[in-house]
């Protein structure tokens, strides 16, 4: 294979911006018009003299750059690697039975996972590269395992301390507004003197029988609390006939709240229980019925699809959960996303600040992130818009990205996925900008990873973080 033939062949992976030879040399320019002229070379007669580890780094540092070490040369070029952060792409060539490269698409494939591993790991391919190349085969176990997901102990651990559970028509119930519209009210006695009075002003305004959804949302009485807006959604759309029949209601929903109530409070202790241990957090907002339904049967149908894969994964299920304060549910929130693996986000009909904050600490804490929004634009406003799409870990620099899926399938395989370490990753570089990489997940072509092709912004970056 030609020089000329080879540069193209590396074009997806490699880049070079103008050929000046000045250019600055970097892995990521090294099978370039600017790399050594005795790479081209050797690569010409590749199939009938194979290219050794000592060639290759005499070629590496030629073009200035680290050479590698024996293990590093192994693990990335010779054999079909056990325990990858990621899938890896199945070669479509033959491996030498000695220690040889034998042909250019054997290398392409070294070059390509190196620099998957480097994006996903340090965010930046020539950082990555520098680091890993020079690691002993036990290095490289260590490095990979602070990614990885430990599989078999999630699959093989034992049970959790069961969880109370509160029908799902009654899990509004529990919502802020819910609670703060019984703790306006007091006492269970206040709720129903106020239902009560409530179908009084609606008597009075002509209203012989009023739906007890009406009732309860203060539409017949102008000063209302806010709070009661979260009944409008009630399912009870019955007539109210009398002040006994208000009376009967009122009590028997506020004992549905407090059953619901003090199940969800002692849920939240089995969730702080959990903080060790827990696998995902589901971020959302819901502020009626119909929300707080349509979540539950989320949580259930995706980690159910898990569970037939023989994955029994730990989540926090916001829709079984309470707090005794606002200020409490926050610092309780933002624990469980610090602890947990991964964060689903579930976008809803409605933003709301407290989940987008959730996903940004998710993001910003280098957490795998998923995004559930089953309508298209909205999967195109995540994917190519919304700035909580892609942060910066603020510990490590690592610009990552979220996952969107628009089915729960999808977020189900997804999640199966990077439990089993086993997401598959598209390197692309962006269209007309060479250097300007990109990693995206291979299914949703989200990107997960950005390196930028800015040569200041980078240089004052890294000067940050390195």
């Amino acid at each position: 294979m030609i020089k000329s033939d080879v540069i193209k062949k590396f074009a997806d992976i490699m880049y070079i911006s103008d050929g000046n030879s000045n250019e600055q040399k970097t892995i990521c320019n090294f099978i370039t018009k600017i790399g050594p002229q005795e790479l081209f070379e050797l690569l010409e007669q590749i199939e009938s003299r194979p290219l050794s580890k000592v060639q290759l780094d005499q070629l590496l540092i030629l073009h200035q750059q680290k050479n590698v070490s024996d293990d590093f040369f192994y693990y990335y070029w010779l054999d079909m690697p056990a325990e990858p952060l990621c899938e890896v792409e199945e070669p479509n060539f033959a491996f030498a039975k000695d220690k040889y490269i034998i042909s250019v698409e054997q290398l392409k494939w070294g070059f390509k996972r190196i620099f998957t591993d480097c994006l996903l790991m340090f965010g930046n391919i020539q950082r990555g590269y520098d680091v890993l190349s020079r690691m002993t085969k036990e290095q490289l176990v260590q490095q990979f395992e602070k990614f990885r997901i430990d599989t078999k102990q999630i699959k093989a651990r034992g049970r959790t301390l069961e969880f109370e559970e509160i029908d799902k028509e009654d899990r509004y119930l529990i919502s802020e507004m819910a609670c703060k519209t019984f703790a306006t009210t007091k006492t269970e006695a206040e709720f129903v003197d106020f239902v009560v009075n409530s179908y009084k002003k609606a008597t009075n305004q002509g209203i012989k029988n009023p739906l007890f959804k009406d009732i309860l949302s203060g539409k017949y009485i102008p000063d209302i609390p806010t709070q009661m807006s979260i009944f409008n959604d009630d399912s009870d759309v019955s007539e109210v006939g009398s002040e006994k029949e208000a009376k009967e209601k009122a009590n028997d929903l506020a004992k549905r709240f407090l059953a619901a109530h003090q199940k969800a409070l002692a849920n939240t202790n089995r969730y702080l229980s959990l903080c060790n241990d827990l696998d995902v957090y589901v971020a959302t907002s819901m502020r009626t019925k119909k929300n707080f339904i349509e979540m539950a049967n989320f949580c259930e149908n995706v980690f159910t699809l898990l569970k037939k894969d023989g994955i029994i994964l730990r989540y926090f299920d916001p829709t079984i959960s309470a707090a005794e304060s606002h200020e409490d549910k926050g610092l309780i929130e933002c624990l469980m996303v610090k602890s947990a693996r991964i964060l689903v986000y579930a976008s809803g009909d409605r933003d709301s600040y407290g989940k987008d904050a959730e996903a940004a600490m998710a993001l910003s804490l280098g957490k795998p992130t998923i995004f559930y929004c089953p309508e298209e634009y909205k999967k195109q406003f995540f994917k190519n818009v919304h700035p909580l799409s892609r942060l910066v870990n603020f510990q490590t620099g690592v610009a990552g990205g979220v996952v969107v899926c628009t089915s729960e399938k999808e977020v189900a395989d997804t999640l199966k996925r990077i439990v089993e370490n086993k997401m598959r990753y598209d390197l692309v570089q962006k269209e007309n900008s060479p250097g300007y990489y990109l990693l995206k997940e291979h299914f949703t072509q989200s990107v997960v990873r950005v390196q930028t092709n800015d040569k200041l912004l980078s240089t004052a970056f890294w000067n940050h973080y390195v």
